[in-house]
């Protein structure tokens, strides 16, 4: 028991520190701000679309957008890049392996302040329940209180896309740290990360471009678009939980080795 309580205890004081790396600098808070911005312009994106189409919910349309598609594929390698590239760069992270903490400890520690702070971005969507209202006024003003068009909005759809969010964020934080742990550079951590993500996002469109053949089952199942329409239309698919989990299991488990390497050749 004593064991267990020291082992969380400096997991908890590391996580706390990382957590602070990314709330208390201008970094972080310039990724919010960036963020949040490009929410305000999915907004506007959507109430424009919601105005001329009908039949699904204001969430599908959100995800479905390309402001959405480019925040997605960037805001991982701008939150994980720093994870252990800058403490390479810096000559810390000598010092942090060399203390009496486990690996286990440093790693669970830096991803769970990078998956915090990754969750803390999609906050302002908690908002979104009222956006049904803004729709309709928005739509009344512009087209006049003649025009039948009028936003939806479903409870199921926003858990179903903070699900998905949660899900596909567990991953990609774990990959983005991953790129992070084999090289002392930024850049190229965020390079590498970015490359992955557009390449596993476009895994999920082979079967766009080359139709369906005997393999096409495998890409429909990894595909993220197929995976945030159907949970952005209420429907709760118990495969993506079991292939992102599992997923990010095996990260985190190759970067702990990497890092172990690391650690006993210095």
């Amino acid at each position: 028991m004593h064991n267990l309580h020291s082992y969380f205890s400096t997991l908890w004081v590391i996580y706390t520190k990382e957590l602070k790396s990314y709330l208390c600098v201008p970094f972080g808070w310039v990724i919010l701000t960036c963020t949040m911005g490009i929410q305000g312009l999915m907004l506007q994106a959507v109430l424009e679309t919601m105005t001329q189409a009908t039949g699904n919910g204001v969430m599908y349309y959100m995800t479905d957008s390309l402001f959405f598609l480019l925040l997605f594929i960037f805001i991982f390698p701008l939150i994980t890049m720093r994870t252990f590239a800058e403490e390479e760069r810096l000559g810390t992270l000598e010092g942090l392996l060399t203390a009496p903490v486990t690996t286990s400890q440093i790693l669970m520690g830096k991803y769970l302040a990078a998956y915090s702070f990754y969750i803390i971005l999609w906050l302002p969507m908690l908002l979104y329940p009222w956006m049904s209202e803004l729709g309709n006024l928005y739509t009344l003003i512009r087209y006049g209180e003649h025009s039948e068009t009028t936003i939806t909005y479903m409870l199921a759809d926003w858990i179903g896309v903070y699900c998905i969010l949660a899900l596909t964020g567990a991953f990609f934080i774990a990959l983005g740290i991953l790129c992070s742990s084999v090289t002392r550079s930024q850049i190229i951590s965020a390079i590498f990360c970015t490359c992955l993500m557009i390449l596993y996002y476009f895994m999920g469109r082979v079967t766009d471009l080359w139709g369906e053949f005997p393999a096409a089952p495998i890409f429909h199942y990894i595909s993220c678009t197929e995976q945030f329409r159907s949970f952005t239309s209420g429907v709760l698919d118990t495969r993506p939980v079991i292939l992102y989990i599992s997923m990010t299991i095996c990260i985190l488990a190759l970067t702990k080795r990497l890092v172990d390497y690391r650690r006993w050749t210095r």
